[in-house]
């Protein structure tokens, strides 16, 4: 090979490389396609992923029908269960104004990039107190990663913040093909850092030195990879430095959640999730999660 063609091949694999190092986290915002698209006014969003996994995160408002106000949400989507847009999974509450009460638009969610983690934030204005939500991921970990904080542009300083996470912990149990929304089908559990929270009639108090958490259950316990025995676990940490108190929810319910009530005087919030659209067994997640630590730590 000549000295100069070999020259060009190794610019043109040096050039193949850093593009590969570089966009190993891809986020495109964009117009996103949701279930009946007529029905919303704005569904912004991207597909947050690497090599390792996937999130769709949308910020969605209905339209009015006259009759029904317009409702605004962020939906999470990486698989069927789990944080997925069957329920609200991430709810925000600023002053007492509720996320789904917002009107936004499109503008407001606009790519988000520090370093190598790539991803979307979305401006929320809760009348007058700004706040920013961003979503992100890591090109060597399969958590989406995240963080809420007040926006440096507010005109009103935060007096309350609310945020709750929600999921459907493995499936939906089925009667003649009708979803069961409670009772005996299910044995759901929270595993949390410092112990398990079996299901339970009452709501338990946010301990403060858990900082993780694995909604699963123990009969749908994703040991089946035609997804009998469900889809598996999910797994949510929060960083409880700006956390006053918090409540868990944990019952033989459809859903499960967990709420925390922040510092208003922070400066932000962080928080990760995870689930994968594989099915994966109670078992195999409790594995992973010590085999990938340092990929689950942010």
């Amino acid at each position: 090979m000549k000295l100069k063609h070999l020259a060009a091949a190794l610019v043109l694999t040096a050039g193949t490389v850093f593009a590969q190092e570089t966009a190993s986290v891809r986020a495109d915002v964009k117009q996103m396609h949701v279930y009946m698209p007529q029905s919303w006014a704005v569904r912004q969003g991207a597909m947050i992923s690497n090599k390792l996994n996937a999130y769709e995160v949308i910020l969605a408002m209905t339209k009015t029908n006259g009759k029904k106000p317009a409702e605004t949400g962020i939906r999470i989507w990486a698989g069927d269960y789990g944080f997925c847009p069957l329920t609200q999974s991430f709810q925000l509450e600023v002053n007492g104004i509720p996320l789904k009460k917002l009107n936004v638009k499109a503008s407001d969610v606009q790519p988000w990039k520090e370093g190598k983690n790539t991803g979307l934030k979305i401006a929320l204005n809760f009348d007058g107190c700004k706040m920013n939500v961003i979503f992100y991921m890591r090109p060597d970990s399969p958590v989406l990663w995240g963080m809420v904080k007040p926006a440096a542009d507010t005109l009103e300083e935060p007096k309350k913040v609310t945020l709750t996470f929600t999921c459907i912990p493995s499936t939906l149990a089925r009667k003649n093909k009708v979803p069961v929304w409670g009772g005996p089908e299910y044995a759901r559990e929270v595993v949390a850092t410092t112990k398990t929270y079996p299901a339970h009639a009452k709501i338990y108090p946010l301990n403060k030195a858990d900082t993780e958490y694995i909604f699963r259950d123990a009969k749908f316990d994703g040991s089946a990879q035609d997804k009998s025995k469900g889809q598996g676990p999910v797994w949510l940490q929060i960083d409880q430095t700006n956390v006053l108190k918090g409540q868990l929810r944990s019952t033989n319910e459809w859903t499960n959640w967990l709420r925390v009530e922040l510092n208003p005087k922070m400066k932000d919030f962080k928080f990760g999730m995870w689930q994968q659209k594989a099915v994966i067994s109670n078992a195999d997640f409790d594995k992973k999660l010590k085999a990938e630590k340092a990929a689950f730590t942010r």
